[in-house]
């Protein structure tokens, strides 16, 4: 019944608080407007658009802020003291999705109208932008205002509920979804944002050759990538500094965090999406300079003529500088947080996690590269006509030739570290979880790729014996599938035999305990009391005849 309850009075809640927000940015967008902070919405030509505004946001407040206010009256009712279910109440699985719900809405629609205001204000101190830019500030000012407000209450809220007793269960790790969550993305949003203001700042210093840019375009595009990087920045930094506020803390949060699953999660996303963007941009760089050396004019999506070498390579290596930086703090912050801990076991699974985490992109950049290389190869072989005078053949060799060389040497560094601990430790390391989960990854991936592409080549074969005109050069539409089955199926059958050799080491150690348990005899001894002047002798006997097969009393 409770659950009931809690379900209808968080629901109503919620709903009712976005109908009262979205009634309250309203009114204020109007009162902006009206002193002239700038344009809300509004309908061109209708000189009553701001009052028909303004009556819509009264009706939405009218309606929403007193169903609101009783169904949160209701539901904050039940954590008042002396009340029997206030703990229930405050350890509630629906009272913490109700929180992380909210205040995870709450700060993505307030950070995309921050992007908004903070790229608004840029616009207005540069002068310059496009002619489609039009700053809604009084619209974004008044969703920043709106949403703050309710973010912040909504937090004093859960720190509250925090102040009590140890909270438990899905009341303790749901809201580490939205705080871990936040921080990861606010810094992948940083990062990313940094290196598309590096982009455009090396546009501007170097122009493309031949590129055509919309007046003010350029400044616009800056002033998006900075106030996403204020925001963003201010997201990530918010809530890391709060997450570590907790970890230091000697209450019971500080126990309850410091060993979190999720904390741990946020850690190997981090290494994960910064060993990815950090290679990936690294091959970039690499590219460009082999593009030249190789005859292209191009690599997939960026020029290489003349002057435009310096300009990627610099913007390449410039944007890879945070994600490394990024790469190594964090995977440091997570070895040291384990250590710490003085467990043993949180020690080990960190390092796994560490070295499997790249290893897994190294090898899904390798692999991709080796295939598309040797797509390139099987074409030059069976005559397609994938390398014949102005195709993209060179270009493709530029591109994909720097992401085998690097994704390959990042896998067997690191694939070479989980080799040695494994037979360093062959019992521990064989049956780890992450070790296996790993291994399994990459073998589904694998499958799932050969699969791929061994449909796409009997779809090919079977289409010229049919007779059916696909088009194109055959040998060509063949290469890269052949490649890719090839380079799938070669990852497959290695990573197949490390498995089995796991599980070869799993059964080795497992098979002495259960020859143990199966020699092994359970007992237990009893004290047999009877009245005085008893045959306890003849009861024993009684008993030894009612036992049932494979037991036996043996006399103290």
């Amino acid at each position: 019944m409770q659950i009931v309850r809690r379900l209808y009075l968080y629901l109503m809640s919620g709903i009712t608080l976005g109908v009262m927000a979205v009634g309250l940015r309203m009114a204020l967008a109007v009162l902006f407007d009206a002193i002239g902070v700038g344009r809300g919405s509004f309908i061109i030509g209708d000189p009553s658009a701001d009052r028909q505004q303004l009556s819509l946001a009264v009706a939405l407040i009218g309606v929403g802020m007193p169903v609101w206010a009783i169904h949160w009256w209701l539901a904050e009712r039940g954590l008042r003291p002396g009340n029997t279910h206030a703990e229930a109440e405050r350890g509630s699985a629906v009272r913490a999705l109700y929180l992380t719900l909210t205040l995870a809405v709450l700060l993505a629609i307030g950070a995309s109208a921050g992007v908004e205001l903070v790229r608004g204000v840029i616009q207005g101190v540069l002068g310059d932008r496009p002619d489609f830019a039009i700053a809604d500030l009084a619209g974004s000012l008044a969703t920043v205002l709106v949403t703050g407000v309710a973010w912040g209450y909504h937090v004093a809220i859960r720190r509250r509920d925090m102040g009590g007793d140890p909270l438990t269960g899905a009341a303790a790790w749901l809201p580490r979804v939205y705080l871990y969550g936040a921080a990861l993305v606010g810094l992948l949003v940083l990062l990313q944002s940094f290196g598309d203001l590096v982009t455009i700042i090396g546009e501007a210093v170097v122009p493309q050759i031949g590129a055509v840019v919309e007046p003010g375009m350029r400044s616009f595009q800056a002033g998006s990538s900075l106030s996403a990087i204020i925001i963003s920045g201010a997201i990530w930094l918010g809530h890391w500094w709060y997450a570590r506020s907790l970890v230091r803390s000697a209450s019971w949060r500080g126990a309850s965090e410091r060993p979190a699953t999720l904390r741990l999660a946020y850690f190997v996303g981090v290494v994960t999406f910064s060993a990815f963007s950090a290679i990936r941009l690294v091959a970039a760089a690499l590219s460009a300079v082999l593009a030249p050396l190789f005859g292209a004019s191009a690599v997939i999506g960026e020029s290489v003529a003349g002057r435009d070498v310096a300009r990627v390579l610099g913007v390449a290596l410039v944007s890879a500088v945070p994600w490394a930086l990024v790469w190594r703090v964090h995977r440091r912050s997570m070895g040291r947080e384990a250590i710490l801990s003085n467990d043993r076991g949180r020690i080990s699974t960190t390092v796994r996690l560490d070295l499997h985490s790249a290893a897994l992109v190294g090898l899904g950049f390798g692999g991709v590269g080796l295939a598309w290389l040797l797509g390139l190869l099987v074409d030059v072989v069976l005559g397609g006509d994938r390398t014949a005078a102005g195709s993209l053949w060179r270009s493709e060799l530029s591109t994909f030739l720097p992401l085998a060389l690097i994704g390959s040497a990042v896998w067997l560094s690191w694939w070479w570290r989980i080799q040695a601990r494994r037979a360093a430790d062959a019992p521990g390391e064989a049956p780890s979880m992450v070790r296996r989960s790993y291994l399994m990854i990459i073998l589904a991936a694998s499958v799932i790729a050969s699969l791929s592409s061994m449909a796409l080549i009997l779809y090919r074969l079977f289409g010229t014996i049919l007779g059916a005109n696909l088009g194109g050069n055959a040998a060509s539409e063949l290469s890269t599938p052949i490649g890719a089955l090839v380079v799938s199926g070669a990852i497959a059958l290695y990573h197949g035999q490390a498995l089995r050799r796991d599980m070869a080491v799993r059964a080795a150690e497992a098979a002495p305990e259960r020859a143990s348990t199966g020699s092994a005899e359970a007992s237990r001894r009893l004290l047999l009391v009877g009245p005085a002047g008893s045959d306890l002798d003849a009861t024993a006997a009684g008993l030894r005849a009612d036992l049932p097969p494979g037991y036996r009393l043996d006399d103290g």
